[in-house]
Formats: C-alpha cells, sequence, structure tokens
C-alpha cells in the first residue's frame, strides 16, 4: 500500500513541477515577445522617420526645380534671366550643390554638365565630382499648338552630394543595433556604411548573387517596386541574425533600409528565466524518469533505470548551462560610453565639454586604429602590433604636437609609417607594437571572457585635446563587425567576439601641478579607448581538462561497481586519487590566481567522491547495514547523483548572474 502512495505522490508533485515549467515558459516567452515588439517598432519607427527626414530635405530641391522648369515652360522666366535665378536658388536652398538648366540644341552629351551655360554650384568650378549625383531632372517644355501635342525643351537638373547623404544617415541613432543604407530606384547604393560598395557603383542585386543570397533579393525587387516592409535576414557582415526594414522614399524613387540585430534581445533577465526553465525543468524530468522505471517499486532494475535516465537529464542540465555561459553577453563597463555613431559622439562631446571647467581651447583630434597582431604572454602580459593614425585640420595650430600614446603600455615601439597630405587635412599613421599588461579574471575558467582595453592619448600631457574616434574610416561600426581588428587575426585559444570605441572618464584626483589642467586630473575629461572582446574557445579546454575529469570519475565509478571483489581496491583509489592531484596541481600551475575557479570546484566534487568511495569501502568489509546492503547498491545508485548534482547546482551558482 505504501508503494502506491509513494507513487501518487510523486505523480502529485511531478504534476506541480509541469504547471511550473509552463508558466516559466510563458512568462519568458511573454517578455521576449514585448521586449521583440517594443525593438521592432523603435527600429521601424528610425527607419520611417529617416524615410521622411530624406523626404524633406530633397523634397524642397524637387519644389525648386519644378519651379523654376515650369517659369521656363510658361515664359514668365526668360533665358537670359535663367543663370541670375538659378544662383539665387543655390543661395537660398540648404543642402543644394548644384542645380543647371540644359536646352535640347546644345546638350549633345547630357552627362557633361560643362555643355550646359546655365549652371551653378557651392564650388564655382565646373569640373565632374566623383562625391555627386543628380536627384532630380525636371523637364521643361512647351505645347505645340500647330501639332496640338506637349514638346520637351530642356531640363532642370539638381547636384547633390554623397557626403550629405551619408550624414543623413549618420544622423540614425543605430550604431550599436544595427546600420542604415540607401538604394536607388536601380538598386545601386547611394549610402551604406562600406564606402566601396557606393564607390564602386555595387548594386544590391550584386552583393545577392555574391553572397547567394535569395532574400536580399527578394527584399532589392521589393523596394525598388516602391514598397515598404519588413524581413528576417542574416547579415552577410557580421553573421548576427537581423531584421531589414525597407521604406520607399517617393520624391526621389530610393529606399531606404536599416539592419537592425536582434542580439540586443538578449538579457540578463531572460537569461535568468532560461535558468529557473532549465531547474523546472530537469526536475520535471527527474520526477518523470521516476514514474517510467517505477522506482516506487524497489526493484534493482528499476532503481538503475531511473538513475542512468536521471543522470542524462542532470548532464543535459548543466550543458544547456554551458551553453547560456558561453553565448552570454559582455557586462557594461561601468563608467564608460560606447561610441559606435556620429550622433553618440557628437552628444556625448556637447555634455563633457559643457561640464569641463577649463578656459582653455578645447582640440578634437580624429584618431583611428588596426590592430593586426595579438598574443597573450604570462598570466596578465599581451602582446599587440598594428597602425594608429590621426588627422589634423587647418584649425589645429602647430603648437599642438603630432603623436600619440599608449599610457597602459609598459613596453612601446612606436614609428611613422605615412605622413599625408590630403583636403587640407594632415594625416599622420604610425605603426606600433607595445606589450600591456591586463588584470585577467578566471573565476569562471573554462567560460571566462577578457576584454582588452587599449586607451589611447594624445602625445601633449598639458594640452587640452580630446581624441575621438575617426568613425568615417572604418565601415559598418557595429561592435560585432570588429571595427578596428584585423579579419584575418588568430589568438590560440580564443576567438574575438566584438570591439568597439568608448570613452571613459577617470578622475586621477591630481591636476599634476599643471594650472587649468583638463588632462587626466580632471573628472570630467573623456578617455578614449579601444575595446576588443574575447571569448574562450570552450572545445580545447574541455579535451585537456573536463574530459579526464569524466574518465577519473568514470573509472572511480568502476572501483565502486566492484566493491570486495577486488583486493587492490585501496591500491587503485590511491593511484587515481594522485592522478587527479597532479591534475589539479597542472591547472593550478597554469592559472596563477588566488580565487577558486569553476572548474576546481568539480576537483572538489571529485575529491568528495573519493571519500565516499572509501568510507563505502569499509563499510562494505565490515559488513555495515547501509554499505553492506544488497552487495553495497546503496553507494554505488548514489554514486552518479551525488556528483552530477553537486555539479549542477555549482554552475547554476557560478553562472547565474551571467
Amino acid at each position: 500500500m505504501w508503494k502506491q502512495h509513494i507513487f501518487e505522490l510523486i505523480s502529485f508533485i511531478c504534476g506541480i513541477s509541469l504547471l511550473v515549467v509552463g508558466f516559466l515558459m510563458f512568462d519568458y516567452v511573454h517578455e521576449k515577445n514585448n521586449k521583440v515588439r517594443s525593438e521592432k517598432t523603435h527600429a521601424q519607427q528610425e527607419t520611417i522617420q529617416a524615410a521622411q527626414k530624406i523626404e524633406t530635405v530633397l523634397g524642397k530641391l524637387s519644389t525648386v526645380a519644378h519651379d523654376i522648369a515650369d517659369n521656363i515652360s510658361s515664359g514668365k522666366l526668360r533665358r537670359e534671366n535663367i543663370l541670375k535665378r538659378l544662383k539665387v536658388a543655390l543661395k537660398t536652398t540648404p543642402n543644394m550643390f548644384g542645380i543647371g538648366v540644359a536646352f535640347a540644341p546644345y546638350v549633345e552629351h547630357p552627362q557633361k554638365r560643362k555643355l550646359s551655360p546655365y549652371y551653378v554650384n557651392k564650388d564655382g568650378k565646373w569640373e565632374p565630382k566623383q562625391d555627386l549625383i543628380q536627384v532630380f531632372t525636371i523637364p521643361i517644355t512647351y505645347f505645340d499648338t500647330a501639332k496640338q501635342v506637349e514638346i520637351s525643351i530642356g531640363v532642370v537638373f539638381v547636384d547633390y552630394l554623397l557626403s550629405n547623404v551619408r550624414s543623413l544617415m549618420t544622423e540614425l541613432e543605430l550604431g550599436r543595433t544595427g546600420y542604415g543604407f540607401i538604394l536607388s530606384e536601380n538598386g545601386v547604393f547611394i549610402a551604406h556604411p562600406i564606402e566601396e560598395y557606393v564607390k564602386n557603383n555595387q548594386t544590391v542585386f550584386n552583393l545577392a548573387d555574391s553572397h547567394h543570397d535569395d532574400i536580399l533579393r527578394r527584399l532589392a525587387e521589393k523596394a525598388i517596386d516602391g514598397a515598404s516592409g519588413t524581413i528576417d535576414y542574416i547579415d552577410q557582415e557580421t553573421g548576427q541574425s537581423a531584421w531589414i526594414f525597407y521604406q520607399f522614399v517617393p520624391s526621389t524613387n530610393w529606399s531606404i533600409g536599416v539592419v537592425f540585430f536582434k542580439d540586443v534581445l538578449d538579457t540578463s533577465s531572460l537569461r535568468k528565466k532560461l535558468i529557473w526553465i532549465c531547474i523546472a525543468t530537469v526536475i520535471f524530468l527527474s520526477l518523470l524518469a521516476a514514474l517510467v522505471s517505477r522506482i516506487d517499486r524497489g526493484d534493482r532494475r528499476g532503481f538503475w533505470e531511473y538513475i542512468v535516465a536521471f543522470s542524462i537529464i542532470i548532464m543535459g542540465g548543466i550543458g544547456f548551462l554551458w551553453y547560456l555561459a558561453q553565448t552570454a553577453p559582455f557586462l557594461e563597463i561601468a563608467g564608460s560610453t560606447t561610441i559606435v555613431d556620429k550622433v553618440g559622439l557628437e552628444r556625448f562631446l556637447n555634455i563633457q565639454t559643457k561640464q569641463m571647467s577649463s578656459k582653455r581651447p578645447v582640440y578634437y583630434i580624429p584618431t583611428g586604429i588596426f590592430v593586426e597582431s595579438m598574443k597573450f604572454s604570462g598570466v596578465n602580459n599581451i602582446t599587440l602590433s598594428g597602425y594608429v593614425w590621426q588627422k589634423y585640420s587647418e584649425d589645429i595650430p602647430s603648437t599642438i604636437s603630432r603623436g600619440f600614446a599608449l599610457p597602459q603600455a609598459g613596453y612601446t615601439d612606436i614609428t611613422e609609417s605615412y605622413h599625408l597630405k590630403e583636403n587640407n587635412i594632415e594625416l599622420i599613421g604610425w605603426h606600433f607594437q607595445v606589450v600591456m599588461r591586463h588584470e585577467f579574471y578566471y573565476a569562471k575558467y573554462p567560460f571566462d571572457k577578457r576584454q582588452i582595453g587599449i586607451r589611447i592619448a594624445h602625445r601633449d600631457f598639458d594640452k587640452n585635446v580630446i581624441l575621438i574616434p575617426d568613425l568615417e574610416a572604418y565601415g559598418v561600426m557595429n561592435p560585432a563587425a570588429k571595427p578596428g581588428v584585423k579579419k584575418e587575426l588568430v589568438l590560440s585559444g580564443w576567438a574575438i567576439f566584438k570591439s568597439f570605441f568608448n570613452y571613459r572618464i577617470n578622475y586621477e584626483n591630481t591636476n599634476f601641478g599643471i594650472v587649468e589642467f583638463m588632462g587626466m586630473g580632471n573628472i570630467n575629461f573623456p578617455h578614449l579607448h579601444i575595446n576588443i572582446l574575447l571569448k574562450r574557445e570552450f572545445i580545447g579546454q574541455f579535451i585537456s581538462n573536463v574530459l579526464p575529469l569524466i574518465i577519473i570519475s568514470t573509472i572511480l565509478f568502476g572501483l565502486q561497481m566492484w566493491l570486495g571483489k577486488t583486493t587492490t581496491f585501496m591500491r587503485s583509489l590511491i593511484g587515481l586519487f594522485f592522478g587527479i592531484l597532479l591534475a589539479h596541481i597542472r591547472l593550478r600551475g597554469t592559472i596563477k590566481t588566488p580565487e577558486i575557479i569553476y572548474l576546481e570546484f568539480f576537483y572538489l566534487v571529485i575529491y568528495c567522491s573519493f571519500l565516499i568511495t572509501t568510507v563505502s569501502f569499509f563499510l562494505y568489509r565490515y559488513k555495515v547495514n547501509i554499505g553492506y546492503y544488497r552487495d553495497g547498491l546503496i553507494p554505488k545508485l548514489l554514486f552518479w547523483p551525488i556528483i552530477l548534482i553537486s555539479a549542477f547546482i555549482i554552475t547554476i551558482v557560478v553562472f547565474y548572474d551571467i
């Protein structure tokens, strides 16, 4: 009768645990759907606002061109007054680079603007510019009363700079979550973070063909047909799952697209909910396995069937927690501001400069970095090499030195590589090789992560110089695209996850004796860093550190099963113990840290299992009931559950705050 009560009790608890799993999953899905809905709405609004802004800016140009064309067609604007009218239009219309009128008798080669005598632009020159597009061509017509037809006698055309289009796109607040692009009515990239697409007149169809991407092709077809909408997509530049929102711009027949990465949905609160779902699922499946194997009957076969099923369930739970740990995002850096677009940069600098008390002028110098190689040397040292460049405009006085410093480096080797003058900008590039010391944390080894922060400072210690990231020198600034890091860079045992620029506000509690100093001693002075995020590759660590523990545990279990059937039990046990002890010593020798790392807890669990096995041997030998009962069945059944439950609980505690 008591067996039936046990079965009913397990059934009741199993049902309750199933309800808990269902509730937790519903709560998780509900929160995630709300976040997806919120983020999609935000991205869609950004896309629509960008399209409206382009429509507004270029719509004004279209209105001016239509007015001039209508006035010429109606005879209100005579030919001798056209040039004057064009100059007035250019002067009074923002964002317009050039405007012209071409009549049919004079246009043998329409692509050569200099053949039009009616043309003005902001440069005051007739030479064509590479950074130029013709956004509107409005026909000039008159009605032939004799033939009763409307005849085109010329066109009014408006020129616009591609750099102005790119400026419109950089005003989107999408740097951390995505990026924007613009397609012409033929699918040609007018704006894209990767400048080669624009310079080479790359079409979205060519891009789709090169990547064998049918989804991108379908998007392009819909976009150039004037449609607007959303598609799910795997971005070819970053490999991330994303949405692409596309919106039609009627005045130009362009289409604006916004790529929005879904990894922003991966939050700490959602991951904690997944951990609770994992715990509840393990409990439910364990109880279900108990019902299926009918452990309430008390037969040996049922017990072993349950132990096998239970062990598999617990290992699955541990594996899922490992997956969450391996894929968890990095924690935000306290006291820092990530810079991924022009809007964020200008907003941050405006806030900081207002808070600075110095009356001396502040100079902003665009600075870029490209890391070509990286190598760990020792426990806390890392060797880096690559290039740093700076751009000095004419506004920067000669009293400001040309150069930079890497204050965190213990050893530096910096040599100038190139020195150019482009568009009144002095461009200087240096090759560097440095050895830096970082404090790394191993508490979650082998699932630990590393953040390499390289601080870049100006060489003049006593000048109010703020370095700003040279955003224009990079393509996609989303951290997953790893700007500033060589794509082919290989770091043994590590995978490069992301990279990004950020500012940190560090207060050194001194002005270093310099009056009106606005450098390290000022509480509001922003320090430019490039951060490289690394994740340890788990497979190699699993084979070298985790797999031996599994093998030793299996052999130990074999000894437990042969309890009382071998005369060399204690010698074998001692040999295994020294084997795992040497492995533990080797691990501590490799990772020199005062804290107990995650993997060490497994060693402690195995040590406890050695103790339990030794105690069970003596209990069996001296025929104590708990150890001798049914050939030591109880210690044998409890061997794997004790190890696995301990490992499961330890994993939850260590990785709960990932």
